[in-house]
This record gives structure tokens, sequence and C-alpha cells, in this order.
């Protein structure tokens, strides 16, 4: 695609309390260190991490395909940091973006486990949805989470997002098949650009 509005400058945001860059301005050092320190806090939620996945080798490589993933225009991925901190505090990601008569993605994102509870993701997706749907144009997001994640459903249903069923055994995580809920979003303002 290598469009104009699939750069990552384009994707600097500010909110409140956080600056959200695209993944591909970030050092590798740094992706590897929030997913170190969050390794045990994220283990019960996220799928299996492939081989490497802790590593500055593997983040340097993640770090190009993220680049790539927004020149092609299938994939959008942020990192969040509070405004005068060198930490990692979350990440967005919006992948397996569709065109054609669907035009939608899915979300994904993850928080630091000492910032929790802030309200800093609700902050982080609120700027980056509207964000994404002025400049992508897409028609709807979709995400997903275990039943039992309380703490997503209650960001989700902030953010304006519909509860639209439940999948069952719809991902692997920690070595067993989870129920996920499916959750979805509609741009109010879809111009149908693309």
């Amino acid at each position: 695609m290598n469009d104009p509005i699939n750069t990552p400058a384009l994707w600097s945001l500010e909110t409140e309390r956080l600056q959200l860059v695209h993944l591909s301005t970030v050092e590798p050092d740094a992706m590897r260190q929030f997913t170190l320190r969050n390794k045990e806090h994220l283990a019960a939620t996220s799928p299996s991490r492939p081989a490497g996945f802790y590593t500055r080798e593997f983040w340097a490589e993640r770090i190009v395909l993220a680049r790539t993933e927004l020149e092609d225009g299938v994939a959008v991925r942020l990192v969040g940091r509070l405004h005068g901190a060198e930490p990692i505090a979350l990440t967005v990601n919006f992948t397996q973006i569709v065109r054609g008569p669907m035009q939608a993605c899915y979300l994904g994102y993850d928080c630091d486990g000492a910032q929790q509870g802030q309200g800093l993701m609700t902050e982080a997706l609120r700027a980056a949805i509207a964000h994404l749907f002025d400049v992508l144009d897409l028609h709807r997001i979709m995400a997903n989470h275990l039943v039992e994640n309380v703490a997503s459903a209650r960001v989700l249903a902030k953010l304006g997002f519909a509860v639209e069923g439940r999948a069952a055994n719809l991902l692997l995580i920690a070595g067993e098949w989870r129920d996920h809920i499916l959750n979805a979003r509609i741009n109010p303002n879809w111009r149908g650009l693309y």
C-alpha cells in the first residue's frame, strides 16, 4: 500500500498523561524490558509467546516487521509511555486490517502490571481508536477477552464496544483452549473512503 497515511509519524498521539508512538520508532531494548517486566502478569491472559520473545533480537526484527505491516496497511502497532517517563506503560495493536466489504480490524492491548487500574488503557484506547477511525476510516473494530477478564470487559464497555457473543475454545492460553467474549465497536462517522 505504501500510502502516506501509513507512516509512523502520523501515529504519534498525545493524551493527558500519555504519548503514543508507532512501534517502529521504539528501541528493541525498551520492548524487551516491557515484556520481561510483565512476563508473569500477562501470562494468564496471553497466548503462548514464540521462541525468543524476550530477547533483544526478537524485538529488533519485530520492530522492522511493524513498519512493513504499517506500510502495507495490515496492522498499526502502538506503544505508550507516561509523559516524562522512559519505561513503556502499555501497547495497543490494531491487526488483521481487512478492506473491501468488511473494513474492519482486531484490537489487542497489554498494560504494565504496575500501571493497571489507573485508567491509562482507557485513555490510550480512546485516542487511538478515534485516530484509527478518522485516518483509516475503518467501519468496525473487534476485540475479544477471556470470560473472567472483568478489567478488559470494563475498558471495552467504557469505550462503546458492544458484546456480540461468546466463542468457545477460541484461543490456546497457558496450554488450555479458552472461551472468549466477542465485542465490537462500529465507526459512527464511517465515510467509505477505502
